[in-house]
């Protein structure tokens, strides 16, 4: 597991002991906001696990008022998408080294509302938190869908989900109406346990083994929005994701 908090991630090993005594449980600590930690992540992870078979990506937040890394991005952004676009290249020797590994990225409905402005992608001129977070979620689809096509001729495969909206601590740091709204709408929303069923299945189930580059909501697949199809879109932002985390391939 790879956590921001030492002290969270403990407990929630200690959750899981619990339930399955023989797990085998090792914690990472990184804060996926920022790229120098990614990168200290990926070197510490592909030397501990020469082959990686399943890569979920679920690190996602939605802030309140606008705020940048110190690395200069708008912090959303820079977690929920610069992060696993990083980390997944990184580690792509160690999950192409598996017989058959998976990538799974955690993304959301509210991709719908998002768009990729290239002129100000990570340091958006005129913010709104919900904004920002939907334009993220879908660079996660783009993401996903050019990294199958990347990989479409080796075991690795690479798919997207959209979890449900899940009662658990996201957007507690949003500003007081996102706050509200979650709060007024636990007793509508999943638990966390219904909300990774979805990336449960995408990791362990032989009925997906060879399906790529795919949108999936409550185990099934569906489409995604109408813009997320656009390669042209997803190439170009490839190389401006690539740009704006110095990855080289």
């Amino acid at each position: 597991m790879v956590c921001r908090s030492r002290e969270r991630g403990q407990k929630a090993m200690q959750d899981i002991q619990k339930k399955v005594p023989e797990a085998d449980l090792h914690l990472h600590l990184a804060d996926l906001s920022l790229m120098a930690n990614v990168r200290e992540l990926a070197q510490e992870l592909s030397s501990t696990y020469p082959v990686i078979d399943v890569l979920v990506n679920n690190a996602g937040m939605m802030p309140g008022l606008q705020k940048l890394t110190v690395e200069g991005w708008e912090v959303s952004w820079a977690t929920n998408h610069l992060a696993p676009f990083l980390l997944t290249n990184l580690l792509m020797d160690s999950l192409l080294a598996a017989p058959q590994g998976r990538i799974i990225n955690v993304t959301s409905e509210a991709h719908r509302l998002g768009q990729i402005d290239f002129e100000h992608a990570g340091m958006a001129k005129k913010y709104s938190a919900v904004t920002a977070y939907a334009d993220s979620k879908l660079a996660n689809i783009y993401f996903t869908y050019e990294l199958a096509r990347r990989t479409e001729f080796t075991p690795l495969t690479v798919n997207c989900l959209h979890p449900g909206v899940v009662a658990t601590n996201f957007g507690k740091t949003s500003n007081f109406f996102i706050r509200t709204a979650m709060m007024l709408g636990r007793l509508f929303m999943k638990s966390a346990a219904g909300g990774a069923q979805t990336s449960v299945y995408l990791a362990s189930s032989p009925e997906v083994e060879q399906i790529s580059g795919k949108y999936f909501k409550n185990k099934k697949q569906t489409r995604s929005g109408n813009d997320s199809y656009n390669s042209h879109i997803a190439r170009r932002l490839w190389d401006l994701s690539a740009e704006q985390t110095q990855f080289t391939s």
